[in-house]
């Protein structure tokens, strides 16, 4: 039997096509099949097919749907007890086999084309892979293109059909085949014009057919693109390439000889053979191993000095007892986010639009979530996540544990915003509250997903649950606002300063633990501590404007903050002085849970603009 997602859904028994039916039975079956070999439980299935609101025949009806499909699938003898299609703790299980299912087979077959391409055989990688691409008939899961359950999948497998072809083009090219590959990747480019990887492959291809001018002109449009969309530069990799075609260096040649596809020998360039990856694709960076505390400077804890050597995009866990670091990890791009809960962290990328869980137990990625918009600002919580996109003015929710993605939220009206503006996002208080810029705060129902504007009278840059209340920061009249969750109403407002001028705070970043808020000024490199019972300014704590302070975190014990120049500093709880810890890089994102302290770091010329969770 034969089951087949890449495109419509389709089921083959012999060659011939099996009638499962549509409506509920058939989305029943798609659910069971993106969870092949495992056992979804019935309240999951019900979830997954009536959302929030299931009617209250829904169990009874999923027990009719699956002793449907069982006649439909029918008895199958390889299996254990001769069914498909069983019924197992709770829940059910459908039985496939590693043949059985196209998705399988196109990702046994990507992973051997990778495999190829890496061992130096391009012509087996572009044959592999132009067979994996043959398996598809459509949009992933096309018959549910727009049901909740099936988001996260189709987003998982549309980006590994892109790395299929990103892929089997660098195996084109290392054919000698760039000119049979210019039109397939302006099409792509003019699909996914952020996608770094295809437009560098474009500008490759072009310069080797003596297009020098267009393909500096493929990067200028890029640049252009990400400067007004993302506020970002483009990555080190493309900049490199557009560094290597001025200089025409010899890097960038053609294969002295390759096969064409026809047999006849190509190539205008007689050199050596390149294999060129661009931006992130299927290789990571290697994180360097731990280096243990030694002495020298760093701050006031009695000059300890840790340090960890990251590779540029990387996570990493360090002790918050005692601040050795601990273990590292590769992130699949830059870090805009970071979020812990539990022993899990949480990380949002732009590049490769995604989020990341790392694991602190196992010392390993959880998963990864295909996200279909930039990550701008991220909160999580126990089972539940929330990213936000100020440009388009879009929420998502996403169930960490089923790395599911739901249906954006629109929280703003009107068309999407030509840059990138201050965003933020925080769930809590019985909802999940947002800002972007405007004298309104955002609070969305988690349940029903209704949106609420708060309308505060001044500009808004931050939001943070905690300490009994929702806290918002107004960079423009340098105060905290707080916000009775139940009323919605501004309670009270905290200002850091009465009298404006060059020296005064702008606050940047807000995080509550139970006994304290904290605002981090990034210009003026302070973080103020308010008591929330009598809701004034407890104290200002200087970090120092060389260290060049980018976020903060903090539990009940202390506040920890990211610095610009790779160091890591903490703040007790009732400190009037920071000590600090060298970490390397740039430590762009900080979180903190249970005795963990998790930072992100990213090379030291990636500037992120926009906003934070």
């Amino acid at each position: 039997m034969e089951f087949r997602l890449l495109g419509p859904l389709e089921v083959l028994s012999g060659g011939r096509s099996v009638l499962v039916g549509g409506g509920k039975r058939r989305s029943l079956l798609g659910v069971l099949l993106v969870h092949s070999n495992e056992v979804v439980s019935a309240e999951r299935l019900i979830d997954e097919l009536w959302g929030e609101r299931p009617p209250p025949t829904a169990a009874k009806s999923v027990q009719v749907y699956v002793s449907q499909l069982r006649k439909q699938l029918g008895p199958d003898v390889a299996c254990a007890n001769g069914g498909r299609l069983v019924t197992r703790s709770g829940g059910y299980e459908l039985r496939v086999g590693p043949d059985e299912l196209d998705v399988a087979v196109f990702e046994r077959a990507l992973a051997e084309g990778e495999r190829a391409l890496g061992g130096g055989e391009p012509a087996q990688a572009a044959s592999g892979l132009r067979a994996a691409l043959a398996l598809w008939r459509g949009p992933a899961l096309a018959d549910f293109a727009y049901e909740p359950f099936a988001q996260g999948e189709i987003a998982r497998l549309e980006e590994l059909r892109l790395v299929a072809i990103e892929q089997r083009v660098d195996a084109e090219l290392a054919l000698g085949r760039h000119a049979g590959v210019v039109g397939e990747l302006e099409a792509l480019v003019g699909e996914h014009p952020l996608r770094e990887r295809v437009r560098g492959q474009l500008m490759l291809a072009l310069y080797r057919c003596e297009r020098q001018a267009a393909a500096l002109e493929v990067y200028r449009n890029g640049r252009n693109r990400m400067v007004e969309e993302l506020g970002l530069e483009p990555g080190p990799a493309l900049r490199g390439l557009q560094e290597k075609i001025l200089d025409q260096s010899a890097d960038l040649d053609a294969p002295a000889a390759a096969d064409n596809g026809d047999g006849a020998v190509a190539g205008r360039r007689r050199r050596r053979p390149t294999v060129m990856v661009i931006g992130g694709g299927a290789v990571l960076l290697a994180v360097s191993a731990l280096a243990a505390l030694s002495a020298g400077g760093g701050g006031s804890r009695s000059g300890e000095r840790a340090t960890l050597e990251l590779a540029p995009n990387s996570v990493a866990g360090v002790d918050a007892r005692t601040g050795r670091p601990a273990f590292a990890l590769p992130l699949p791009g830059r870090p805009t986010a970071l979020r812990a809960t539990g022993s899990t962290v949480w990380a949002a990328t732009v590049d490769s639009a995604s989020l990341t869980g790392v694991d602190a137990r196992t010392r390993s990625i959880l998963r990864e979530v295909p996200l279909r918009m930039s990550p701008d600002a991220m909160a999580v919580g126990a089972r539940t996540g929330w990213v936000v996109n100020g440009r388009r003015g879009e929420l998502v929710r996403i169930t960490l544990g089923y790395a599911d993605a739901a249906p954006p939220i629109r929280f703003r009206r009107g068309p999407p915003r030509p840059t990138a503006r201050v965003t933020s996002v925080a769930a809590g208080a019985g909802g999940v509250w947002v800002t972007d810029g405007s004298p309104r705060l955002v609070r969305v129902d988690p349940a029903t997903r209704a949106v609420t504007a708060i309308p505060v009278g001044r500009p808004l840059d931050g939001v943070t649950v905690g300490a009994g209340a929702v806290w918002a920061i107004s960079a423009s009249r340098a105060s905290v606002l707080r916000i009775d969750p139940r009323t919605n109403a501004v309670t009270d407002r905290v200002v850091l300063v009465t009298r404006p001028g060059e020296n005064a705070p702008l606050p940047t970043r807000i995080v509550a633990s139970p006994a304290a808020v904290w605002v981090l000024s990034r210009n003026i490199a302070t973080v103020t501590r308010i008591d929330p019972q009598t809701r004034g300014v407890a104290a200002v704590i200087p970090i120092g404007v060389d260290r060049s302070p980018n976020e903060i975190a903090a539990t009940g014990e202390a506040a920890w903050v990211a610095n610009e120049d790779g160091t890591l500093s903490r703040i007790a709880d009732e400190a009037t002085s920071a000590d600090s810890l060298w970490v390397g890089g740039a430590v762009r994102e900080v979180a903190v849970a249970a005795d963990r302290v998790w930072v992100a770091t990213t090379a030291l010329d990636q500037q992120l603009q926009g906003g934070r969770g």
